[in-house]
């Protein structure tokens, strides 16, 4: 059913929003550019681009789907004129898990996940976890909440985790839904917290809460909108964005408790010695502001057919604030009122729902998967076609008595300079088994946790017929080395389907020039799922991250290429400590400085004779750079080289190829690696 729009705060400040962008003061300071967000704005083109997709509901007086409906029983306006409907498809997945059957696997690569969430049979979610407007004890609750439902989600559910700090274009998309469900237990609420927890908020840690805050709404938004892009590439059905969070704001009022590591005198907009009509117009502005940044956000939303479902974690809530703060009964209801407000909003915009005021959100929770599970996907050209870049509302009708339709509001139309830009010959991108390597790069550049902590694994031929493993992990440079937050180790559990090959602590390596340790342990070939917890000098836990991998099997004929293992040294002399050394450190980063060398270690196997391994430099996308040091065999299947980075120019992320032949048989391993000037 068509719903009519809301008429709230944001409804009056959506009608001033050219105003606003006239009249709004200075921006706060903004950081640079965060270097996990990758926001793609450009339009995805799977057919023509005038053919406009819609999803349509319709359910009984029960709530059940109808589903015997055709095309000539709906009927599409746009601007008024009636649309000829070219194609209809009825898309229906199971919300109970079948028995008898043999699971689906789970994915284990990006080939398969690719495959999977193109699949129209599998429902397609990510949960934003916004830390940045959640309290940390209402995500104490939620959290709770969110594992269940989780976990009551079948094998034709695929669901990523995202926060606002993360990279949407790394999101992986997975079915195992215990570990999603143990992922959720580890969210952390920050909301009024402005300690920082990664070097990139270091660097606007010094401004006060206030712009703090501003800054906080502009990373969130800017993640929302590259995870809607991110599910827009997926496939043309329809896909869920469940965004977790007490809703944005645009005003801080004082008098608000907070942790934050700014000294300095607070202020807020125009001083306190102005007049309140003063204040009032100020406040305004700002969050008539705020909406406009966030309007990107429902344009690519509703271009990649996906719909927001918001979840308000604070449940049935009578005020923001509580007897720590010193805020006043007006400001605590406008803040209240403006932050739900915005979540009915980027819900209604998407044509999602707002579960708000729920104590309980797990119904609602599952009604969302149940409102996604069956929908008619019709697609026509429209009449109109326009390229004015603007909001163009359709209405859908169906010729049956007593339903309810759910269906798309309407559809931002394109640019002559979208569409020009979207014409343009594709850039031809690097071969799979590049850009498989480069996705390697980035989770052993960037930490696999919001805490830091950068964890490798490879492993080897072992003296049974199961491999050994390394795990190896650092934090990189930059991290403070003192303090309750410092990491002084980890906990591991490492599991191979049923069976926990490895549990304990790896303490730090007391001899490694920042914190840092290794350990080894026995498993069989297969997928391996390893749970890495760091945890401070009080064996308090700090952060909790999930790391998937499979171990190769070394039975098997065939030449064979281990993951390297890379030593890090500034001079020769360092290098050659570490060659002496019976169990020196390795670095768990790729990411290098042009200052230093790398001593890299393999084991390569064959049938026989050792193979005869080489190894070249490669650019980004695959293209061969130069031949780089024969490696020399130290002990028999282990070889050894030295590679000096003073040579890899322009600073950069580079493929390093590593071959093994033995006869006419061949196998190839590429290692990415970043080097910085």
């Amino acid at each position: 059913m068509m719903r009519r729009p809301l008429l709230t705060f944001w409804t009056i400040v959506s009608a001033c929003a050219i105003v606003a962008a006239q009249g709004t003061p200075p921006p706060a300071q903004t950081p640079p550019p965060n270097p996990q967000q990758t926001p793609q704005t450009a339009p995805v083109f799977r057919t023509r681009v005038d053919s406009i997709s819609v999803d349509v509901t319709v359910t009984d007086k029960q709530g059940k789907p109808v589903t015997d409906l055709k095309a000539e029983d709906f009927e599409i306006r746009e601007g008024g004129k009636v649309q000829t409907i070219e194609s209809l498809k009825f898309i229906e997945t199971p919300i109970v898990e079948a028995r008898g059957l043999e699971a689906p696997r789970q994915i284990l690569s990006m080939t398969e996940m690719a495959r999977e969430t193109a699949n129209p049979q599998n429902r397609v979610f990510i949960v934003f976890l916004d830390d940045y407007h959640t309290r940390a004890s209402n995500a104490l609750y939620i959290r709770e909440q969110l594992a269940k439902w989780v976990q009551g989600l079948t094998s034709h559910d695929l669901v990523a985790l995202l926060y606002p700090l993360n990279n949407a274009l790394q999101a992986t998309f997975s079915r195992d839904h215990d570990g999603t469900a143990q992922a959720i237990m580890n969210f952390k609420g920050r909301k009024y917290d402005y300690r920082s927890t990664s070097m990139y908020e270091e660097y606007f840690s010094h401004l006060p809460p206030e712009q703090q805050e501003q800054i906080r709404n502009d990373i969130t938004i800017r993640t929302l909108q590259s995870a809607c892009a991110l599910l827009a590439t997926l496939r043309d059905g329809r896909k869920t964005l469940l965004y977790v969070s007490e809703g944005m704001f645009a005003n801080m009022p004082a008098g608000v408790y907070n942790q934050s590591n700014f000294a300095q005198p607070r202020t807020l907009g125009p001083t306190q010695a102005q007049k309140p009509g003063a204040m009032q117009s100020y406040e305004f502005f700002r969050s008539s502001d705020l909406l406009n940044r966030m309007r990107p956000i429902f344009q690519t939303a509703q271009r990649g057919n996906t719909v927001i479902y918001t979840l308000d974690p604070r449940g049935l809530a009578p005020s923001e604030f509580g007897a720590a703060d010193q805020v006043g009964a007006d400001a605590d209801r406008m803040i209240l009122t403006e932050s739900i407000d915005s979540l009915r909003y980027v819900a209604d915009e998407t044509d999602g729902r707002a579960i708000v005021g729920k104590n309980n959100p797990l119904a609602d929770l599952n009604k969302m998967v149940a409102e996604v599970s069956a929908y008619y996907l019709l697609a026509y050209t429209s009449s109109i076609a326009p390229r004015d870049g603007r909001f163009h509302p359709i209405e859908v009708k169906v010729n049956r008595r007593d339903v309810e339709i759910r269906a798309r509001k309407g559809y931002w139309a394109y640019t002559e300079d979208e569409i020009r830009r979207a014409n343009e010959p594709p850039k031809p991108g690097p071969p799979t088994e590049v850009a498989e390597a480069l996705d390697r790069l980035a989770s052993n550049v960037e930490p696999t946790s919001k805490r830091d902590v950068v964890v490798w694994l490879g492993a080897a031929r072992g003296e049974t017929e199961r491999a050994k493993v390394t795990l190896v992990w650092e934090t990189p440079p930059g991290v403070l080395a003192t303090g309750t937050g410092h990491i002084d180790s980890i906990s591991v559990v490492a599991t191979s389907g049923a069976e926990t090959v490895f549990k304990g602590d790896v303490a730090r390596d007391p001899a490694s020039l920042r914190p840092g340790g290794k350990i080894t342990f026995d498993a069989p070939a297969g997928p391996i799922r390893v749970r890495v917890t760091s945890q401070n000098a009080r064996g308090q836990k700090l952060d909790t991250s999930d790391i998937t991998d499979i171990v190769p099997d070394f039975t098997a004929t065939g030449p064979q290429i281990t993951a390297p293992v890379m030593f890090r040294g500034r001079t020769p002399f360092e290098i050659g400590t570490i060659r002496k050394a019976d169990s020196p450190q390795p670095t768990a980063t790729r990411l290098f400085s042009r200052t230093e060398r790398l001593l890299v270690r393999f084991d390569a196997y064959a049938p026989g004779a050792p193979p005869q391994v080489a190894m070249r430099l490669m650019t980004k996308a695959g293209v061969p750079i130069s031949d780089l040091p024969v490696p020399t065999m130290i002990a028999p299947g282990t070889f050894e080289t030295e590679i000096s980075l003073a040579t890899f120019s322009p600073p950069g992320d580079f493929i390093l190829e590593f071959t093994a032949t033995s006869g006419t048989e061949k196998v190839v391993r590429l290692v990415g690696i970043r080097v910085k000037g």
